[in-house]
């Protein structure tokens, strides 16, 4: 295993730990990215920010001739990725993107209750991190790259027009988490879950512990409105080291949920929550990709989003050592 990354300062203490080898790369520059792929069997693409534009790595990777996996979660670059396919195909390599909360494991969970109920109508699903968890840059980049921004979801079976950020309100999620707000966010699974399961109705929100921190972040949306070139996503770092200074507030708890209601009004709901360690739930599906790889549990090749590879039990196992659970609902009350 080969450990890549612009600063060996950081990557080779990292990859001694580990025992395997650091190759510095950056993945700007077309020969560096060349050769830190060249001999590799399987790329797992896991640096920031993780709201990628184009295709040059997963491309690079195809002209190597190694399988690739990318954490990515734009919502335009996952539902994209299949402009690569015939590639991918060509080379008999599996390249899949999104491997990571969304569209991976929201897929997965909303997989789960389809055989529960009849045909669905609506899928929303929400997300929520504890405030003592470390908030990553990359991340804040993303949120605020489309804050205040109009997004396209669909609702009634077609597309309608609805600012990121916006549309706030309140869910409850299992214990330990509980009542906490959300906003809308653009992400793969309003352009793929559309199509994918049929629906009419499809939205996505997410939000952090402290309500203060999200209504902050929606006033930036407003800003933006009123001006359209601020560059909000500059505003990442400084908006990190603001948010460590409430680190003593709120929890390590968190959790991802969705509710899927079907034509005749039935509504269930299952959700993936963590009292600690929430960060591993994102970092799971390239984990368990790569073992089904290893083991020839995939043998699909092509160019295709992260969803119907991995289930939600595949999610459970892997998660439960590190005290996060699957909790299941029905109409609004969820039991354990």
């Amino acid at each position: 295993m080969t450990i890549s990354g612009r600063n060996p300062g950081k990557g080779t203490p990292f990859a001694e730990s580990l025992g395997v080898e650091f190759r510095q790369c950056d993945a700007n520059d077309p020969t560096s990215l060349r050769n830190a792929v060249q001999d590799a069997w399987l790329v797992i693409n896991a640096s920031g920010p993780f709201k990628a534009t184009e295709y040059s790595i997963p491309q690079t990777c195809i002209d190597a001739g190694c399988h690739y996996i990318d954490m990515a979660d734009g919502r335009d670059y996952i539902a994209n990725i299949v402009q690569l396919d015939e590639a991918a195909r060509a080379q008999n390599v599996f390249v899949c993107a999104g491997a990571s909360t969304t569209p991976a494991i929201t897929s997965a969970l909303v997989a789960e209750l389809q055989p529960q109920l009849g045909q669905i109508r609506s899928i929303k699903v929400a997300l929520n991190a504890g405030n003592k968890n470390q908030a990553g840059i990359s991340t804040i980049a993303t949120i605020l790259s489309y804050v205040g921004r109009p997004v396209q979801v669909w609702r009634g079976g077609g597309w309608r027009t609805m600012r990121g950020w916006g549309a706030g309100e309140f869910v409850e999620f299992p214990p330990p988490v509980g009542r906490r707000r959300v906003q809308l966010c653009d992400v793969p699974d309003l352009a793929i879950f559309p199509r994918h399961f049929e629906v009419d109705d499809v939205i996505f929100k997410a939000g952090v512990e402290l309500t203060i921190l999200n209504y902050a972040i929606a006033a930036l949306g407003k800003l933006r409105q009123f001006c359209p070139p601020l560059n909000l996503p500059s505003f990442a770092r400084p908006l990190v080291l603001v948010s460590s200074l409430f680190k003593h507030f709120g929890t390590l708890h968190g959790g991802c949920a969705v509710w899927v209601t079907d034509t005749d009004g039935r509504q269930k709901s299952v959700a993936v929550v963590a009292h600690k360690n929430g960060p591993r739930i994102p970092g799971s599906p390239a984990i368990l990709l790569a073992r089904k790889l290893l083991s020839g549990g995939i043998n699909h090749v092509g160019a295709c989003p992260c969803i119907g590879f991995l289930r939600l039990a595949d999610f459970a196992e892997f998660l439960a050592p590190y005290n996060i659970f699957v909790a299941h609902g029905e109409n609004g009350t969820w039991t354990s």
